[in-house]
């Protein structure tokens, strides 16, 4: 996003009577497939990212916050019971949670650092809103930039540190170097640190759904040659890119374990043990059962106190320490590792699996004992086969799902004929090897991404299809019609799908580019629907919900602070992978709106309303939206897999391999079986905007 000029527009917000000089902004329209020039306010990039920080999920984290107060108490007790002062340094304070809790117990001092600047400001409007701010200092820097001394950012070192600066990984913000130059330079020796230590814990497991979001499979084709992966393409050591998500939301069906818990790092962030910034540990665990090492799942947990009686885990819940409820929590969640090379053990094999971790990440690989000094100098993981620069893990997931390439198979078998001459309008696709499979004559796809176009390259050789598929190295919209009139093509096909498409309508950018084809050409799919339907999200909500109380502290100033800019900077629908985070359905899924993508596409400006009726009581804060595609007869859907969900009493079940729209309420509403809410959508073709319009108020 590129800011051009500063234009003399001024516009007044509905929130705060305050002007906000616009700006003109460079932005991708997903729809129309081109950069346009648009209007923002001229700190939109800031706002945004003050919108999507994790700070008020991390506060409804009720473990969380009661742990780090229990650890508190517990550290201050302990110096006072030695006669000694208290003296607190808190560092990343956010909305400063921790520096008021350390304040409260009874801290003679306490000193709060916050670099990113608007939330240092947030923080001191809280502390000050909380009766603080004459017990806090406040120091808008990073930790490293703080001065000790006489007149200076700290008079005196602190012998206490509470901070939180972890992330799904532990180390991905920099703990490591944060809590090295803390006990170097801000802490006496003595000091006492919350939390106190942490430990990264993997477990081996053979999961078919996670193989599938890291290497790509061949499409099996009943009656046909198989499309086949170029053998570079397999055991690739993939990204480094840690891949997080809920593990809580992969159900015992979904994979096997093949050994206990291993823990394979310990941190103590005291200082009476070295922090190390690159450590290799090996360790030899036996396989409990037997099957194929596809995924190494991670997690981590926090001792708090030095007596480690305060335990927090982010475990899933298998593998939980405790006997609760699992904490829900987006900031912090877990993560899938995948082997350098995959491997097959037997029930009682020593396997033996490499750790390793630098200053900011971390990295694995297993081997069989026989193999096992192949890795003792594993190097960061890099990918040579180019996958996993050009797709996603949901996007891999999406080309390995068998069920869909299934319905592409048996639609595509109806129309392809030895005449077909055939275009694929997708990214990155391999529905043209299939298309070239079922014996289509000629097989056009257009490719405009240098790294995509060289995985398709690969793909043509290996599978000898040379003679029938002719990769185009451009974008879908730049084709000319006089260049589609010479291909004489006779039937149009796209799963669809767009390496920029964010929200599930992004995809009618396959629309736009057949309106340059005669309509005579038959296309698959021939129809678009967007749906919609009204959700009660077990904890989704806390997102974007207020926090308003905290552990007893008054945190409207944060609740302001996020909510002014999230106006500014956010659309009212965004993506999210909905099968993460468990909700209930309350109506039936409404259809808003569909797309003859067969027919011409004119200019238009369209709105439509329709109405969500509520099939049972409860609270509703969200409503979701996806797409379905009639693909011939049969539909390929990107949303909700279950449609009478919303009567059966269980959590809707989401497809796994999109991400669906979601408008989270401002404010859940009540609802009653019977009810409803109005809902519209605008479509105005020329300008490629699709917009919602929620009104809750009458329902």
């Amino acid at each position: 996003m590129y800011k051009f000029i500063v234009i003399s527009l001024r516009k007044t917000s509905a929130f705060k009577n305050c002007k906000i000089m616009s700006t003109f902004v460079s932005q991708f329209n997903p729809l129309l497939g081109k950069n346009e020039w648009i209007v923002r306010d001229e700190n939109y990039d800031y706002h945004q990212e003050i919108a999507r920080s994790a700070y008020a999920d991390m506060l409804h984290d009720t473990e969380r916050n009661q742990k780090y107060y229990a650890a508190l108490k517990k550290a201050i007790k302990k110096k006072r019971d030695n006669n000694q002062p208290v003296n607190v340094l808190d560092i990343g304070t956010g909305t400063g949670l921790l520096s008021m809790m350390a304040a409260t117990i009874g801290a003679d001092s306490v000193t709060a650092c916050e670099a990113f600047t608007p939330m240092a400001e947030c923080a001191r409007k809280v502390i000050k809103e909380n009766g603080f701010h004459d017990k806090i200092r406040l120091i808008p820097k990073r930790s490293t930039e703080i001065t000790v001394g006489v007149g200076k950012d700290m008079p005196q070192k602190a012998n206490i540190l509470v901070t939180e600066v972890f992330d799904t990984e532990l180390i991905g913000e920099g703990a490591l170097g944060t809590y090295s130059h803390a006990l170097e330079n801000l802490l006496e020796p003595d000091c006492s640190v919350v939390p106190h230590s942490a430990s990264i814990y993997v477990q081996l497991a053979q999961s078919e759904l996670g193989r599938c979001w890291n290497e790509l499979q061949p499409i099996r084709i009943d009656g046909f040659p198989s499309v086949e992966v170029p053998t570079e393409m397999h055991n690739c050591a993939g990204a480094l890119t840690l891949h997080d998500l809920q593990l809580n939301q992969i159900s015992v069906a979904d994979f096997q374990p093949l050994t206990e818990p291993e823990k394979v790092f310990d941190f103590d962030f005291s200082g009476k043990k070295e922090l190390l910034f690159n450590e290799r540990v090996v360790s030899h665990i036996e396989s409990k059962s037997s099957g194929n090492v596809d995924v190494i799942f991670m997690w981590w947990d926090l001792k708090m106190d030095e007596d480690g009686e305060i335990l927090l885990s982010c475990a899933p819940y298998w593998a939980h320490p405790e006997n609760r409820e699992v904490q829900w929590r987006d900031h912090w969640m877990q993560a899938i590792y995948y082997p350098f090379q995959y491997i097959t053990v037997e029930e009682g094999d020593r396997i033996t699996l490499t750790s390793c971790h630098d200053e900011y990440s971390l990295w694995f690989d297993v081997t069989t004992d026989e193999q096992s000094k192949l890795s003792e100098d594993i190097e960061r993981p890099v990918c040579t086969c180019g996958v996993h620069h050009v797709y996603g893990r949901t996007r891999l997931g999406m080309i390995n799902d068998t069920d869909r390439n299934q319905i592409y198979i048996k639609e595509l078998r109806k129309v392809i004929t030895e005449n077909t001459i055939c275009l694929c309008i997708s990214d990155g696709s391999l529905l043209p090897f299939i298309a070239a499979r079922l014996g289509a004559q000629k097989v056009y796809v257009l490719e405009a991404h240098d790294a995509a176009y060289r995985i398709l390259q690969t793909f043509i050789k290996h599978n000898d299809l040379h003679d029938v598929i002719t990769l185009i190295k451009k974008a879908p919209i730049d084709i000319t019609t006089e260049e589609l009139d010479s291909m004489q093509i006779n039937l149009a096909i796209g799963e669809p799908y767009f390496q920029f498409s964010l929200l599930p309508w992004h995809n009618l950018h396959f629309w736009y580019v057949l309106s340059k084809l005669p309509t005579s050409i038959a296309c698959l799919p021939q129809c678009m629907k967007i749906y919609a339907v009204a959700m009660e999200f077990k904890d989704l909500c806390k997102i974007r919900s207020p926090v308003e109380i905290c552990e007893g502290f008054c945190l409207k100033e944060f609740d302001n602070l996020i909510e002014d800019s999230s106006i500014r900077a956010d659309q009212n629908v965004e993506a999210e992978p909905l099968w993460e985070y468990p909700g209930y359905a309350l109506s039936d899924p409404v259809e808003m709106n569909s797309f003859d993508v067969s027919s011409i596409l004119s200019d238009s400006n369209a709105r439509c309303q329709r109405f969500l009726t509520f099939k049972r009581d409860g609270r509703c804060n969200a409503v979701a939206f996806w797409v379905d595609y009639n693909f011939g007869e049969s539909i390929i859907s990107t949303g909700m897999k279950l449609p009478d969900g919303c009567s059966s009493g269980d959590y809707v079940t989401w497809d796994r391999h999109s991400r669906q729209g979601i408008h989270l309420l401002k404010t859940p509403i009540s609802v009653s079986c019977g009810s409803k809410i109005p809902l519209a959508i605008s479509f105005n073709s020329k300008s490629g905007q699709i917009l919602m319009d929620f009104d809750t108020s009458n329902k």
